[in-house]
């Protein structure tokens, strides 16, 4: 079998491979992809605990509410409720950007605190 080579047998190749890749250009999906969700935050109902304390300090809810604890610091927190409030809770141990939830079912002040670092700590108020 002898392969021709030559002018034509390089245009006619070129031709190809532009088809080739007119046709692969067509098949694919040109609109830009939507990178997945991360769970967002509501200011409302978040607490952001960084190295040096929580933001906010102080947050007022209405009973039912859910409350988050997002952990924005490079070190490992547990939060956990003062003693004396109306409802206990701890968080496990949150790395850096896990969050805890903790939803408030009954009316009163919660003082909380980080278990190993006192500089944290805030409060939360529950309304009816």
């Amino acid at each position: 079998m002898h392969i021709r080579s030559g002018p034509a047998t390089l245009v006619a190749g070129t031709l190809l491979l532009f088809a080739a890749l007119i046709l692969v250009a067509g098949c694919t999906n040109s609109s830009q992809q939507t990178p997945p969700t991360t769970p967002g935050y509501t200011p409302q109902t978040t607490i952001l605990i960084g190295s040096a304390g929580v933001n906010p300090q102080i947050l007022v809810v209405k009973r039912g509410v859910t409350v988050t604890w997002l952990n924005n610091d490079l070190g490992r927190h547990i939060i956990t409720s003062d003693a004396g409030t109306p409802d206990a809770f701890t968080s496990p141990l949150l790395e850096t950007n896990h969050r805890y939830q903790f939803t408030f079912t009954v009316a009163g002040t919660y003082g909380y605190h980080c278990m190993d670092n006192a500089a944290i700590k805030g409060t939360v108020i529950v309304n009816k």
